[in-house]
């Protein structure tokens, strides 16, 4: 890769945070909406803690010439502490790769009645072979995406506050709708932690093919007002109307159809790109830390990684999202102490 510039590298940090529970509405109304207005100050706590994350991570990772996130977030060379956060990764990505594929099989047959699992085999199958593209595939896909996602979800919000007035928001520090998730700050350092760890498989091996380090600077803070313009949009909307999303799995593509059929069916397709690209960046991520110092050939891993995700997402796109993330955010957080560690002993020790 070459010439990455401040436009890609905003849309690669953009759409490293936008998956399919984002898009949806769930992640953000399980995480942030029930708390009210407190969400909000969760919400500006998230794109601020995202920006200073993601900017230092990619900084170690230009300065190092490292493409490996255990590398990113443990300085010394200890090989037990790294493989533990590698190993967590994995599952991780592993974990959300199923989700997403067993999610993107749902929503086509709900959509256009395709079988299910036909339908997690064609994201699963897509999503490899894009991944075979490396980094340079990913940037390609957010590329496209990214902006089709931001422009519709605003659309959605907008139109849903003149069409539906909204109800007054409150101030809810706690919660109890998920055990995981009682106190609105927690619930925020959560979000932030695994989201960073899924950022860190696409952010990290960009890094050390940046020429420049303002356009880090530029690319993250382009990122970071692209990411506050679509949080608001979409948390707003689910605060204004959570009435009518309460119980919803998909709240605001229920929020479109609701508006239109037409802007309900974008919005599915807008949906399926999101749950697209989480598969993508997850699958990639994976491939990358297993393949590194081994003598793995990348197309029979892919073809694994594929078949493995198509067998898991049989069990469906279920209710472990509201496990699976915040279990993750809660070790995320020491992944994420150590990227900070190793940023100030960078500071100290560059001349």
């Amino acid at each position: 890769m070459k010439n990455i510039s401040s436009r890609q590298i905003a849309l690669v940090f953009t759409g490293s945070f936008l998956g399919a529970g984002f898009v949806s509405g769930q992640e953000l109304m399980q995480f942030f909406a029930v708390f009210g207005r407190f969400g909000l100050a969760g919400m500006l706590i998230s794109v601020l803690l995202f920006g200073m994350l993601g900017f230092i991570s990619m900084k170690i990772a230009r300065h190092t010439g490292h493409a490996e996130f255990d590398r990113i977030i443990v300085e010394q060379d200890n090989l037990w502490l790294r493989g533990f956060f590698s190993w967590i990764f994995i599952f991780f990505l592993m974990g959300v790769l199923v989700i997403m594929v067993a999610g993107s099989g749902a929503l086509l047959h709900q959509m256009f009645g395709i079988p299910a699992l036909a339908g997690n085999a064609m994201t699963a199958v897509c999503a490899g072979i894009v991944a075979l593209w490396g980094a340079q595939g990913i940037i390609a896909a957010f590329g496209l995406v990214v902006p089709l996602m931001i422009g519709t979800a605003v659309l959605v919000s907008l139109l849903s506050f003149f069409s539906f007035g909204g109800s007054p928001i409150p101030a809810t520090p706690f919660s109890g709708e998920n055990p995981l998730l009682g106190n609105w700050f927690f619930a925020t350092i959560s979000f932030v932690s695994y989201n960073m760890m899924a950022a860190l498989t696409i952010l990290v091996p960009v890094a050390p093919h940046i020429e420049e380090e303002y356009r880090i600077r530029k690319g993250i803070l382009y990122g970071s007002l692209q990411l506050t313009v679509i949080f608001s949009a979409i948390l707003l909307s689910l605060m204004m109307n959570m009435p009518l999303l309460a119980q919803t799995e998909l709240p605001m593509l229920e929020l479109a159809q609701r508006l239109h059929p037409i802007l309900g069916m974008v919005y599915g397709l807008l949906l399926f790109a999101g749950m697209f690209t989480s598969a993508l960046s997850c699958m990639f991520g994976a491939a990358f830390r297993i393949r590194r110092g081994r003598a793995i050939n990348e197309h029979l891993l892919m073809a694994g990684m594929t078949l493995m995700a198509i067998a898991g997402s049989i069990a469906g796109f279920s209710k472990l999202i509201a496990i699976l993330y915040p279990v993750c955010g809660y070790v995320g957080f020491f992944a994420m102490a150590g990227i900070i560690l190793h940023f100030r002993s960078l500071k100290k020790t560059k001349p």
